[in-house]
């Protein structure tokens, strides 16, 4: 029987939505199972952090462990950091991961950021009405290339 090197991640989004949305499970730190939950995150390769709501960081019943200044499109602002556990809708789960809390405007719990989708592949197609994030941990060998494919019908 083959190891399986990568955990992989195809998840389909209607283009309507202009947002790339997926679920995730989120959980305290020390692990509790009885502290956990289930949000929508989005991905966002504009932010180098991942961030979740005061409310998200309130139902995980996590103690900030430092404080941060972020920058965003609008403002900069001093923000608590906790440390959760976070399942991608693959399974793959990161223990230990540093977010900063924060409101985010989006109608999500959190934003996964550039920290996130650094630990692997990231890519998305488009066609028919719908957008494909394709996603694998840890990286191939080999990296995307679609410039390989511009003879291709």
């Amino acid at each position: 029987m083959a190891t399986q090197l990568h955990s992989t991640l195809s998840y389909y989004i209607n283009q309507n939505n202009k947002k790339i949305i997926t679920p995730v499970n989120l959980y305290s730190i020390p692990y509790n199972s009885l502290l956990s939950l289930s949000t929508e995150a989005l991905w966002d390769t504009g932010a180098s952090v991942s961030a979740i709501t005061p409310d998200i960081m309130n139902k995980l019943n996590v103690t900030p462990v430092d404080k941060k200044t972020i920058a965003g499109i609008h403002s900069t602002q001093v923000v608590d950091i906790v440390y959760i556990t976070i399942e991608l809708p693959n399974g793959v789960i990161k223990k230990n991961i540093e977010v900063a809390v924060c409101n985010i405007p989006s109608n999500v719990g959190m934003i996964l950021g550039m920290d996130i989708i650094l630990l692997g592949d990231f890519a998305l197609s488009n066609g028919n009405s719908q957008t494909l994030l394709s996603f694998a941990i840890p990286p191939f060998k080999e990296k995307i290339d679609f410039s390989k494919r511009r003879n291709e019908e």
